[in-house]
């Protein structure tokens, strides 16, 4: 049976001088075989891997020119399959991304310090999207019997100096006793946190469950002491940082959020500014010194 094909009416208005008429033309133009072109022209663009679907891409194979439509994201931990590091992963199921940002989002996982390995492939699918699957395998070091919490607001960051691996046994030695005093100089420098008592407990009880402390551990320590922070007001609060996981104790660096400028006012109960009746220093007095620097 031949294929009908179908036609497309195009109708041409032209003026016909001092009578104002219309002369209708009839132009049939068939579009079947355009609509065909456009159709597999659409195909290649949604294709954007260019390759056979349900295979294994690595992520050195992708192309640097074109760019990567993710439809799907896969955590697999080589130790447990449950309980993945999701809200470390920056990439979305239907994002598109470029061969230079997924090497970017693998070198940020392998050097949070999170994960002791990494490694990131591709499996192409019918549709011309990606499916990425993230292999990791998760930190872990000796049992800790103490916490501490300590506020590095207002210090620099920490940089950590790199090691050599041709480094001798006696260099290494040395590399992590030099590694030592200098964050044992931070913890002097540093400042009490608010961190009540109660919470701190809290945190040594789960460091004794766990036993071995893991990235995951830590991950739950944080969460914690973030809360307590935010739930008392201090919306600014964050955990930075954890040293001394080398050794039994667990340094929690915390940035409180130091107020370096304050302004007083008082506001009647429309918001409007008024003279108020307290005194400054009663203010003042009340303040967190430990946040408070002006």
């Amino acid at each position: 049976r031949r294929r009908r094909r179908r036609r497309r009416w195009w109708w041409l208005g032209l003026g016909l001088g001092r009578r104002r008429g219309w002369l209708l033309v009839q132009c049939v133009l068939p579009v079947a075989g355009v609509r065909e072109r456009e159709r597999a022209g659409h195909i290649r663009r949604q294709r954007g891997v260019g390759l056979p679907a349900n295979i294994v891409v690595q992520l050195s194979k992708l192309s640097g020119l074109k760019r990567y439509k993710i439809s799907e994201i896969l955590l697999f931990n080589r130790r447990r399959t449950e309980d993945s590091f999701f809200e470390m992963v920056s990439l979305r199921p239907g994002g598109v991304y470029t061969k230079a940002q997924l090497q970017k989002e693998l070198e940020t996982l392998a050097s949070c310090g999170m994960f002791e390995r990494v490694d990131l492939e591709s499996k192409t699918k019918p549709d011309g999207t990606l499916a990425v699957t993230v292999s990791f395998l998760e930190s872990t070091w000796q049992g800790a019997d103490s916490f501490r919490c300590i506020n590095v607001g207002l210090m620099p960051q920490s940089k950590q100096m790199e090691m050599d691996p041709d480094m001798t046994d006696k260099e290494k030695l040395e590399y992590f006793r030099n590694q030592e005093r200098d964050y044992r100089r931070r913890i002097e420098r540093s400042r009490p946190c608010l961190l009540p008592v109660t919470v701190q407990r809290e945190v040594m009880q789960m460091l004794r469950e766990q036993g071995r402390v893991t990235a995951r551990l830590l991950q739950r320590i944080r969460d914690r002491v973030q809360k307590w922070y935010h739930d008392e007001g201090y919306a600014c609060a964050q955990v930075v940082n954890f040293g001394n996981l080398n050794t039994r104790e667990v340094v929690c660096e915390v940035v409180e959020g130091d107020i370096t400028q304050l302004a007083i006012q008082f506001q009647d109960k429309l918001g409007n500014v008024c003279e108020g009746n307290t005194k400054l220093g009663v203010i003042r007095r009340e303040l967190p010194k430990q946040v408070i620097f002006v």
